[in-house]
């Protein structure tokens, strides 16, 4: 891309305007898309390249499908994801994965990665925004690595992220220790209480077991 096309692209894109719709008013200013001597994932690249200049060479491999963008458009609102399916120690396997309307788990896309920092899952998430036409997330579950945290919080500043069911159930359990603090803190999380009756429920199991001071 020439300077002046990457400037108006830059500021545009400041200014809140989609990649898709940046490239369709660039190329209207030269007469149409067959005018256009670059195409929109050299726009994707530019974009990725000014936000993180001295990135390297990333260690991953992101790989989707039709069906998993066809998908994403329709379930992707909640996204959850983690690096602990790991065949070895050199490539742990990252899922992104949803649930559809008839509560089955369905698949986003994958990725491979030799490198779980920052960057690299700051990559990952901008291929996943990039083809799934830059449809946001509501909602982000993982374990809470913080690496995973800080793209979560790059790529998708307004999604809400939690940590997921059985990682916090992990915690309850090595943290206090006590059978059936899980039990009820698993039920109490679990089911679908309204939120004065979940307050009332937790506040309850806090004082019952004491643990209103553990962090």
């Amino acid at each position: 891309m020439a300077e002046a096309n990457a400037s108006e692209m830059n500021n545009m894109k400041d200014a809140g305007v989609s990649t898709p719709r940046i490239y369709a008013m660039l190329a209207n200013q030269v007469g149409g898309y067959e005018n256009v001597n670059y195409t929109l994932r050299d726009m994707y690249n530019k974009i990725s390249r000014r936000r993180h200049p001295v990135l390297g060479v990333l260690q991953a491999l992101f790989w989707c499908d039709g069906r998993s963008q066809l998908d994403y458009e329709v379930f992707g609102d909640v996204l959850a994801f983690d690096a602990t399916y790991k065949k070895n120690k050199l490539c742990p396997v990252v899922v992104f994965f949803g649930v559809n309307n008839h509560n089955q788990t369905v698949i986003f896309g994958s990725a491979l990665v030799t490198d779980e920092s920052k960057e690299v899952y700051v990559w990952l998430l901008q291929q996943l925004l990039t083809v799934m036409k830059e449809k946001t997330l509501v909602s982000v579950i993982t374990d809470g690595f913080p690496s995973i945290k800080f793209a979560i919080e790059a790529v998708f500043p307004n999604a809400h992220h939690r940590l997921c069911a059985w990682h916090l159930i992990q915690n309850a359990t090595s943290n206090v220790g006590n059978p059936k603090f899980t039990f009820m803190f698993k039920k109490c999380m679990l089911r679908d209480y309204k939120i004065s009756v979940f307050e009332q429920k937790w506040f309850e199991i806090v004082e019952e077991f004491g643990v209103a001071e553990k962090n």
